[in-house]
């Protein structure tokens, strides 16, 4: 996630030039000597085993190895050609590999405060510290929801920057919660059931509510849309109840994974899958401004200075929508990949595949319709919270109420 940071001072100076630049690569070089960790280094890829590589001394060695060589290329590179630092890339990505090392360490931090191996019990998971990191994210994300509303109706008071750092704050402690339930898996059957945490309806929801509210916190800092945040957080404060009901039937707990999710393709499908759902869930809340706001301007009311204009919360929907339909049709092409490797075949009509094919229809006709047809305005905004609709039964309907050869994701 891309890090918030201040627009000027010493902050500024490291996402500029040299120190983003250098810092960019060493992120680069981390994430390579970890594919080479996976391909050539101790044991390679084993589905448990790599993880506790990846902490070692091997672990140490190809990461560090990769980090120090990328940073010293970089800095070789930048002296050599300083125009090189002013790139584009390196200096939009940075904040985000920033973001994820923080999480990393919040993680890590976190760990201290898990009870000892002797009171670890996978029977009563009670005691388990991500259940207190995940409470309060819950608290985070309805307070942050509350403010945006308040916003709408006092926007010069200081309750807007609460909205949005509550939001942020939100993100920060369900990353660094989902990271930690990974950590706890490994703490039962000897670190047998290791896995990591995108396995059930409980864990995907919370990667869900962070990859919403990234989405649409950068849209509040790119374009000024604070009033949109009312409608996209009430949205994830909604997904927050229903996670907590969730919890409270006993759907939280840290499960052996079914032999069907025992695959990488696991890791790379569902959570680009989810940035699919979440980027169509900041699309609907960009409707459901668009049609606020319409539904003020016909009563002149004053509030309607609080709101972006149409056309940008129009051009919101759309930009929402032009991210979240190529991830999610990339996670369909991976998830047939899966199914080829699991099931013997590409594509079976499992109501699962049908309906994510009637999300994908969906998304691609209004993308179809704007960009080939010109179409604007009400009824597209109407399409996104409608096309929403559609996404909620995919992702909930299908899973609780139809059977299938994704049964496994079903409320047990």
């Amino acid at each position: 996630m891309n890090a918030h940071v201040e627009t000027n001072g010493i902050m500024s100076s490291l996402y500029q030039g040299r120190p983003a630049f250098v810092r960019y690569w060493a992120y680069i070089g981390l994430m390579l000597g970890a594919v080479g960790l996976a391909l050539w280094g101790g044991d390679g890829y084993t589905e448990n085993g790599y993880i506790f590589q990846l902490v070692g001394q091997d672990g140490f060695m190809w990461l560090g190895t990769g980090a120090l060589l990328a940073t010293g290329v970089s800095i070789a590179y930048s002296t050599m050609r300083p125009e090189a630092t002013e790139g584009w890339i390196p200096k939009m990505m940075v904040s985000w590999f920033d973001g994820a090392a923080l999480m990393v360490i919040l993680m890590a931090v976190l760990t201290l405060f898990e009870p000892t191996s002797a009171n670890v019990s996978y029977e009563d998971q009670s005691n388990l510290f991500a259940g207190h990191v995940i409470m309060t994210m819950n608290v985070l994300f309805i307070f942050s929801a509350v403010s945006y509303i308040a916003y709408l109706f006092a926007p010069d008071s200081f309750i807007g920057k609460l909205a949005t750092w509550t939001a942020w704050a939100g993100v920060y402690a369900g990353g660094s919660a989902l990271l930690l339930r990974w950590y706890e898996s490994y703490l039962f059957m000897g670190g047998e059931i290791g896995h990591a945490p995108v396995s059930n309806i409980y864990e995907v929801f919370i990667l869900l509510f962070c990859i919403v509210c990234i989405i649409y916190l950068q849209w509040e800092r790119n374009y000024e849309a604070k009033a949109m945040g009312a409608f996209v957080m009430v949205l994830v404060a909604s997904g927050v109840f229903f996670a907590i009901w969730l919890e409270s039937v006993g759907q939280a707990e840290i499960k052996p994974l079914v032999p069907a999710l025992q695959s990488y393709w696991m890791k790379i499908h569902v959570p680009m899958n989810f940035v699919g759902y979440g980027a169509f869930a900041v699309a609907c809340g960009a409707g459901m401004a668009y049609l606020t706001r319409m539904w003020l301007e016909a009563r002149n009311s004053k509030m309607v200075k609080v709101f972006p204009s149409l056309e940008q919360l129009d051009q919101l929907a759309y930009k929402s929508v032009a991210v979240g339909f190529p991830a999610f049709t990339l996670a369909t092409i991976l998830g047939a990949a899966w199914a080829a490797e699991a099931w013997g075949g590409y594509w079976s009509w499992d109501p699962k595949e049908t309906w994510a094919l009637i999300v994908w229809l969906v998304y691609g006709a209004y993308l179809h319709v704007r960009i080939s047809h010109g179409w604007h305005g009400k009824t597209l905004a109407w399409w996104t919270v409608i096309g929403f609709l559609v996404t909620v039964f995919c992702f909930l309907g299908v899973n609780m109420y139809l059977a299938g050869l994704h049964s496994y994701g079903r409320l047990s």
